[in-house]
Order: structure tokens, then C-alpha cells, then sequence
């Protein structure tokens, strides 16, 4: 079936190293380990079960009877010869055995319609899993560049802070030889203290995005693990020719199965109008058998045949509420999947102006974080040899930081949005 064979892209499920998880294992611990996913997949399972011919009506229903029926009768009976008979206790049985068969030969063509109708929820469901699992990886992608994201901020932070504390080291031997007031040790002192808070905060955020990725792939929730970078899965992408793509987006797909399955309910409840014409079969055996009385053995055996014919006069209107309520409801499903198309449309272009601005914003920060570390360099020297303040320094920290942040932030805002325009066209499972 579609839905095992989905799973093939991805290599045999790996043990995951205790020191180091890669995105490709993460994802394979998703997609074995997700229990919504799970979920899903059993619900496409149930809709591919259920599509069969037997559950539209299509296949004759055949049933088998069987009855016994002992008893102990007390009788009294006289006829008209004379004959008396008395008898107390007398046991009696009587066995019935019926093979019925019942075939639908005409129902409107609701049958033909209701098999329609399981053809396209068994598509849906399927399509419906394979958006799952397609979701499921874009939020693996997007939990794990997280932590990256926040783990390379740590790291700038906890070097901010290893600079702020050595910073007030030389301070305080200054101020020991008289080089140094009060104001700077207050100034270093504070700008220590905002760094390891800073710092604190960010190791918080930090073990939330384990949180976010350790729930995806069901493992505990205080579970951490080295990650490694991550790039741009696909190059050359235009949004010309993602625009043109866009009819394989899940949910646009989903969206016709639908309207497929709302127009063939409206031909079923139409249907509800013909006449239902049902062949009607049996095979019946009885057998009564009494130790005294009228009658001591009876058998009888034989098959029957039958043509049964319903037409439907007046339903008290029912069928025809029936009727236009289903028109509605395909006329729904219609501006459904148009708002799905408007929606689907504008994520693209917002998605494709996130991907865009932050590629550009790399390419111009990528020259700055040179800059902003040999700045910050610089002040250091300078400030250690007394030829700066340390308010310049701390402006230059900002600096460093600001442009670090950018950068960082830009490189997780890239790689989201690629992942958005490939979830949006169908490309993240191909």
C-alpha cells in the first residue's frame, strides 16, 4: 500500500548515538515514533478497509437460519371417526433451517455512487496521512534548527560573558593600583551581571527547544543531545516555478477529494428517489416431529424465488431536504478549496519573501560578523591598554551581538521558509 511504501525514502531507523542526533535520524525517529502520526496512519487504514464493494451494497447478503424446538405437551384430542387420544408428556420437535440470499438489482445507481464515494475517502485519508507525515517533518526541521539557533546564541552569550567577567578582573587589579574609580567596578559589575542573566534566559529557551524536538520524536522531555548544522536542502528555487507547482500542496488536494466525496453523496441521497428493485432468494427445510397427536412427522424442503420492487411516494419531504442540503454542501466544498487556493497562494508569496529577504540579509551579515569580532577585539586591546572606556566597550559588545543575533537569527528565518515553500508545493516527501 501508498502509505507503507511512503516510508521508503528514508534509510532503516539507525540507533542514535548518546552523544550526537542528526536531522535525518531525527526524522526517522518521527516517522516511527510520532504517536499522532500513528494515529493518522491507522485512520487511512480504516478508510482503505472500508472501500470495498460490500460496504457500497454491491455484494448480495446471505444469511443462514437455523431453529430448534423441543417441547413436552400434554394432549387431548378427539375426531370425528370416534378416535380419542390422551396422551400427558408428549415430546415433540420441530427443526427450521432457511438459506436466504437478498441481491440489490437496481437502487438509482446509489450503490455505483456510494463505491465512488469510498474510492475518494480512502484517497483522502491516504492524502491526508501523507500531509501528516510531510507536517511532521517540516516541524522536526523546524524543532531542530531551533536548538541549533539557540545553542550558537549560548555560545556567543557565554562568550560575552567570559569577556564581561575577565573585563572586571583587570578593573579591579586597576582600581588596586589606583588606575580605576568606583564607577568602572559598578559598570563592569553590572554589565557581568546582565551577561550571566542574559545567559541564564537563553539556557532556558534553549532546553524548551529540546522540549519541542524530544516530544516530536517521543523521547523524554529532559533528553539532550549534540545537533549539527544544517543547510539549504534544495538549490535554485524561483517562485515561478514553486507558483507553477502549487497544485501539489496537501491541502489543495485534500480539498478535492472533498468536493469529490460531497458530490457523490448529493448522487447517493438522489438516488433515494428511484425505485429499489431487490431479488430475493431461499433455500428452507422444516421437519415437526410428535410421539402422538394429528401429525407425527412432517418434512418439507424446497427453494424460493422472489422479485421485491420499492418506490418511494412521500418521504414527508425528507429526501428532497436531503437533496438540497447536499447541493450546499458540495457548493461549499467549492469555495473551500477556493479559499484553500487564495490562502495556499499567499503563504507562497509570504513564505518566498521570507526565504528571499533573509538570503540577502546572510550574505550582507556575513561580512559583518568579521568585522563586529575584530571590533570587539580591538576594544578589548584598547581598553586593556587604557586607551578606551569601558562604556566604548560595552557599545561594542552590542555591536557584536546585534550582528551575531542577526545572523543567526536570519540562517533559522532561511532554512523555515525553504521548508515552508517545499511543504507548500509537496516537495519535503517525493
Amino acid at each position: 500500500m501508498k502509505i507503507k511504501l511512503l516510508l521508503l525514502f528514508i534509510l532503516p531507523l539507525m540507533s542514535v548515538n548518546s552523544q550526537t542526533l542528526e536531522l535525518a535520524q531525527a526524522i526517522q525517529l518521527a516517522l516511527s515514533n510520532n504517536l499522532e502520526l500513528k494515529v493518522s496512519e491507522n485512520e487511512a487504514l480504516i478508510a482503505h478497509n472500508s472501500n470495498n464493494p460490500g460496504m457500497a451494497g454491491m455484494l448480495p447478503n446471505v444469511s443462514l437460519n437455523v431453529s430448534g424446538t423441543p417441547a413436552l405437551t400434554n394432549i387431548n384430542q378427539k375426531f370425528t371417526n370416534g378416535t380419542t387420544i390422551e396422551r400427558n408428556n408428549v415430546f415433540s420437535n420441530s427443526v427450521n433451517a432457511s438459506l436466504l440470499v437478498a441481491y440489490t438489482l437496481y437502487d438509482g445507481s446509489r450503490m455505483y455512487a456510494a463505491k465512488n464515494r469510498l474510492e475518494f475517502q480512502d484517497e483522502a485519508a491516504r492524502n491526508t496521512f501523507e500531509k501528516n507525515v510531510q507536517t511532521t517533518i517540516s516541524q522536526v526541521i523546524t524543532a531542530y534548527g531551533n536548538i541549533i539557533r539557540q545553542k550558537e546564541l549560548l555560545t556567543v552569550l557565554n562568550f560575552l560573558e567570559s569577556l564581561s567577567s575577565k573585563r572586571l578582573e583587570l578593573i579591579q587589579v586597576r582600581q588596586s593600583a589606583g588606575l580605576a574609580n568606583n564607577a568602572d567596578i559598578f559598570t563592569a559589575k553590572l554589565d557581568l551581571e546582565s551577561r550571566r542573566q542574559a545567559v541564564t534566559s537563553q539556557s532556558a529557551l534553549l532546553s524548551s527547544a529540546y522540549i519541542t524536538l524530544n516530544s516530536l520524536i517521543n523521547f523524554s522531555p529532559d533528553s539532550t543531545y549534540l545537533v549539527k548544522s544544517i543547510e539549504l536542502t534544495k538549490s535554485g528555487l524561483s517562485l515561478s516555478a514553486l507558483d507553477s507547482i502549487l497544485a501539489k500542496n496537501p491541502d489543495l488536494i485534500i480539498a478535492q477529494n472533498r468536493l469529490d466525496i460531497a458530490r457523490q453523496t448529493q448522487s447517493e441521497i438522489a438516488a433515494a428517489k428511484m425505485p429499489l428493485v431487490r431479488l430475493n432468494g431461499a433455500y428452507n427445510y422444516n421437519l415437526s416431529q410428535s410421539q402422538a397427536g394429528f401429525s407425527l412427522y412432517n418434512q418439507g424442503m424446497g427453494p424460493q424465488i422472489g422479485l421485491g420492487i420499492s418506490i418511494p411516494l412521500f418521504t414527508g419531504n425528507v429526501n428532497k431536504v436531503n437533496y438540497e442540503n447536499a447541493k450546499l454542501n458540495v457548493q461549499n466544498s467549492e469555495l473551500q478549496m477556493a479559499i484553500i487556493r487564495r490562502d495556499t497562494r499567499s503563504q507562497l508569496y509570504r513564505a518566498w519573501n521570507d526565504f528571499e529577504s533573509a538570503h540577502k540579509q546572510i550574505q550582507s551579515d556575513s561580512s559583518s560578523l568579521s568585522i563586529s569580532k575584530e571590533y570587539i577585539q580591538l576594544m578589548e586591546k584598547r581598553f586593556s591598554e587604557g586607551q578606551s572606556t569601558i562604556l566604548e566597550l560595552i557599545e561594542a559588545q552590542s555591536v557584536f551581538v546585534e550582528t551575531n543575533y542577526r545572523y543567526i537569527n536570519n540562517q533559522y528565518i532561511e532554512k523555515l521558509a525553504e521548508t515552508q515553500l517545499l511543504l507548500l508545493t509537496g516537495q519535503l516527501v517525493q
